[in-house]
């Protein structure tokens, strides 16, 4: 027994006074790897998750002011849904928008034109057969009120 104990202590000896032989460039590879890959993909997902913010928010914004400065209703909501349909291609989505007034007709001096918008932003590099388990989009609203002018024709 003292002579396997003494013989054991005397390899770690020498192994301590060996010059490393360890693969530094391959740990700093796989930690590397394990690391970075969850911080690009939050990465992505936040730019994503931002994007559709900002097109939800600026999609009810533009179609708000583009009806409340049409001339008549029946040009206002064709000028709503192209500004809206404006803002979702700028981002590279496709969303949905609705409209609600406070007087009949919409375009009343005073009124209030609120325009709901609605975009599902698609989580990045989630497979679809996860459909089922997981959700693999996030949806997205936005609510904006304008107020027709008091001094409109």
């Amino acid at each position: 027994m003292r002579h396997a104990l003494s013989t054991l202590v005397e390899r770690i000896r020498v192994r301590l006074r060996e010059p490393e032989r360890g693969s530094a460039v391959l740990e700093f590879l796989v930690v590397g790897v394990l690391l970075t890959l969850p911080v690009f993909y939050l990465v992505i997902t936040l730019s994503r998750m931002q994007a559709g913010a900002y097109a939800v928010s600026g999609a009810a914004r533009e179609a708000g002011r583009m009806y409340v400065t049409a001339s008549d209703d029946a040009s206002a909501a064709g000028r709503a849904d192209a500004g809206a349909a404006l803002v979702f291609a700028d981002h590279g989505l496709s969303g949905d928008m609705t409209l609600a007034c406070s007087a009949s007709p919409c375009l009343t001096r005073g009124a209030q034109v609120t325009v709901r918008t609605a975009v599902d932003v698609d989580l990045p590099l989630v497979p679809d057969f996860l459909g089922a388990v997981v959700p693999t989009s996030v949806r997205m609203t936005s609510t904006h009120v304008e107020s027709v002018g008091k001094y409109r024709e």
